[in-house]
């Protein structure tokens, strides 16, 4: 289940990190969409975040904002083009302690490789 998790968090947060990066030139509408998620997060009454919690839907904004991290914390210490070693192969995914904490799946990937190459 935490491998499943964690593959959820990097695509999910893939996905927001992404479209923050391209920005309102591509998707006009973006900074309208996070803001709306952002008030509708921040606003919710004790039964939304009961209701929330019952539908298993904090976990899942949960996953959003480590994956989006993960990217983020990834990408700002070793680049894009580092980043996507995430994608070559499934011993290359993050482990759910590695969405984490990025530097762990960073020193296992990005560092190995690295070193034996």
């Amino acid at each position: 289940m935490d491998r499943i998790t964690a593959v959820m968090s990097l695509a999910e947060g893939h996905g927001d990190y992404v479209m923050d990066a391209v920005g309102p030139e591509v998707v006009p509408s973006v900074e309208r969409i996070r803001a709306r998620f952002r008030k509708r997060r921040e606003t919710a009454n004790p039964l939304d975040r009961i209701m929330r919690q019952l539908l298993g839907m904090d976990l899942k904004m949960r996953q959003y904002e480590e994956g989006a991290a993960f990217v983020a914390a990834v990408v700002a210490e070793v680049g894009m083009a580092e980043f996507n070693k995430v994608w070559t192969s499934r011993e290359t995914l993050p482990t759910i302690t590695e969405i984490r904490d990025p530097r762990a799946w960073i020193d296992r990937v990005v560092r190995t490789a690295a070193i034996t190459e």
